[in-house]
């Protein structure tokens, strides 16, 4: 193991008669930049022990006749979570190989060419999930001058919003998943020949756990679909709940699979339709809308209580009498020309009742998409505001980013740990010994 003992002497003047508070010392400390003089001063014996290594003390007699020799010194200054460092790092000719090298890239490895290391990069790019990148570079430099520039920030969030997508896959290979929510949504675009973006998500639900499935903007829900089977993430029987997107229906509810309407879109997509049919007023459209919901709302509690019972053919009775009602109306409203709001109720009628239909067959269905529609308010908060404009690649990373955090903790603990390499903590020791030396007030 390597062994490097570090010095360091710090004196703090406080002026007489003067009270100051323990974060005025704490924020002197942090000014005073010990942090990044530390680490200089680490990887710079590292540095030099690594030359010595190969080359011997610079003063001993003999070294010219030497396999390696020493060939100057080069100027780094890589940006850490402790700020910038100034490093002055010796490379080594190997005559034999006849290549130039820098012994310390042996044990310290630099972020390629990048000035920005991968500590600071992965608080820049988790910052910039939260808020816009102005406002990330502007709360960053509240802790570190030297914070990435919004452009950097950027170009690593594309970067890890790839290389997230990864873990994605590792996890939904072979998943198996039977519950799966699917939604979309729009936003800005800076793309030309773009009015919107469009973001497509499904999320599963497997043992209780949340899994991010899949998300793509500007792309087809056929390509999700693809994607999915590709991968056999989801059961050949597996059941979609979602809202009355024919595209998503059409491309993930195929072969053996069902499709259940979250009744509560079920509900204001009916007012839209009669409010777009225009027959009738404000107050019999909320009045028709209570009487569907007087038909819906029983079945649910029917599914909770006949389930239990083990009554399964009164809750058969009542599944036949919802489709039956619901056709009731969609009949009635053609009679008195509403003939959207008809239509969708009479396509959408059995799929309603899918998640009671599959409850007499033991298996527990949810009759809503609250899950998704919880992560679909965390593409809101950061993504669609009238101010923002995306790209395609730009919005898709960030978004596979935001909604890793949001669903799957560990995954994203797992991900941002890969980022920053923090394995390679389990190889490092580090004791500090505080000497007091009396001061003078």
């Amino acid at each position: 193991m390597h062994e490097i003992a570090v010095s360091l002497h710090i004196k703090i003047g406080i002026l007489e008669n003067k009270k100051i508070t323990v974060g005025n010392i704490a924020t002197a400390v942090k000014k005073s930049e010990i942090e990044s003089t530390i680490v200089e001063k680490i990887i710079n014996e590292i540095d030099s022990e690594q030359v010595e290594k190969y080359c011997g003390n610079i003063h001993l007699r003999g070294n010219g006749d030497k396999r390696f020799q020493r060939a100057g010194t080069c100027g780094k200054n890589p940006v850490t979570s402790v700020g910038r460092l100034n490093l002055n790092l010796h490379k080594v000719k190997d005559n034999e190989a006849e290549r130039t090298f820098k012994p310390i890239e042996e044990i310290v490895e630099f972020h390629g060419k990048k000035v920005y290391q991968e500590d600071i990069t992965m608080i820049g790019v988790e910052l910039a999930t939260k808020m816009t990148y102005r406002d990330t570079v502007k709360e960053g430099k509240l802790f570190l001058n030297e914070f990435p520039s919004a452009s950097t920030l950027n170009m690593r969030v594309i970067e890890y919003g790839e290389k997230i997508s990864e873990l994605h896959q590792e996890e939904i290979k072979n998943a198996d998943i039977e519950i799966a929510f699917a939604d979309g949504t729009k936003t800005h675009t800076q793309e030309k020949g773009k009015s919107k973006n469009e973001i497509n998500v499904v999320l599963g639900n497997k043992n209780g756990n949340k899994v991010l499935m899949d998300v793509k903007v500007n792309r087809s829900w056929e390509d999700s679909a693809r994607y999915l089977d590709e991968n056999n993430a989801l059961n050949e029987k597996a059941v979609i709940v979602g809202d009355a997107d024919k595209e998503m229906r059409n491309a993930l509810v195929n072969g053996n699979r069902e499709f259940q309407m979250d009744l509560i879109h079920a509900f204001r997509l009916t007012g839209f339709k009669l409010w777009q049919d225009g027959e009738m007023t404000l107050y019999e459209r909320k009045e028709l809308i209570k009487t569907i919901e007087f038909i819906l709302f029983p079945l649910k509690n029917s599914v909770e209580k006949h389930i239990n019972d083990g009554n399964v053919d009164a809750l058969g009775e009542r599944i036949n009498f919802t489709v039956d009602e619901l056709k009731r109306i969609s009949e009635d409203l053609y009679k008195s020309g509403c003939v959207k709001a008809a239509d969708f109720i009479r396509e959408y009628s059995n799929f309603i009742v899918t998640f009671a239909r599959l409850a007499i067959e033991g298996r527990k269905v949810p009759w809503n998409s609250n899950i998704i529609e919880r992560l679909m308010g965390e593409i809101s908060k950061r993504a669609k505001h009238k101010w923002m404009r995306w790209t395609t690649r730009g919005l898709e990373a960030i978004m596979r980013i935001i909604l890793t955090r949001y669903s799957c903790e560990r995954i994203y603990e797992t991900f941002k740990g890969n980022m920053m390499k923090n394995e390679n903590l389990n190889y490092i020791k580090c004791e500090v010994n505080v000497i007091p030396v009396r001061g003078e007030l």
